[in-house]
């Protein structure tokens, strides 16, 4: 086994979790705060602002907090991470803002 640091400056987990008959972050009765749906958003901003390689933008299983959702989890190197519950297609700017700020 090889250890090594994570290569990205960030990365972003967005729950793609769908469930029958269930609430979850990316089912479509979330209607456009589906959550899978800010996923290319999200990475078309990386390439925008030449970012790949530093911030990855990565699809994750279930929360655990289907009913905040839909859900939006960001680890920068050092381990801190933010939760942003309730997210809606308007909050992305603020995430990219919050978020994407290297050179």
């Amino acid at each position: 086994m090889k250890e090594s640091r994570v290569p990205f400056k960030k990365i972003i987990f967005v729950c793609a979790h769908t469930r029958e008959g269930e609430a979850a972050c990316a089912n479509a009765d979330r209607g456009a705060n589906k959550s899978s749906d800010f996923i290319e958003p999200l990475r078309e901003e990386v390439r925008k602002r030449g970012l790949k390689g530093k911030i990855r933008i990565a699809k994750s299983g279930c929360m655990d907090l289907c009913a905040k959702g839909p859900n939006l989890m960001v680890f920068d190197e050092n381990g801190n991470y933010t939760l942003y519950s309730e997210v809606t297609p308007t909050d992305l700017a603020t995430i990219v803002d919050k978020h994407f700020n290297y050179g």
